[in-house]
């Protein structure tokens, strides 16, 4: 029992390592040359959108205030 417990704890550990390590590197490999992750681009997206949406709501909010003066 304390053996698998050990082997569990030692893989577990080795997989979170290395997965540290895999990200680290392809983070730094892309901030290095410049790449472009496909999930950036669709966030900055979205947050264009919502800008764009935010600005509308202030425009009608302000049209509606100066209707009701």
């Amino acid at each position: 029992m304390v053996l698998g417990m050990i082997l569990y704890e030692g893989v577990d550990l080795a997989y979170n390592t290395l997965r540290l390590v895999y990200n680290g590197t392809t983070g730094v490999y892309n901030w290095w040359f410049q790449v472009e992750v496909p999930g950036r681009v669709a966030i900055e997206y979205h947050l264009e959108e919502l800008k764009k949406l935010n600005n509308r709501v202030k425009e009608l909010e302000n049209a509606l205030v100066e209707k009701k003066d």
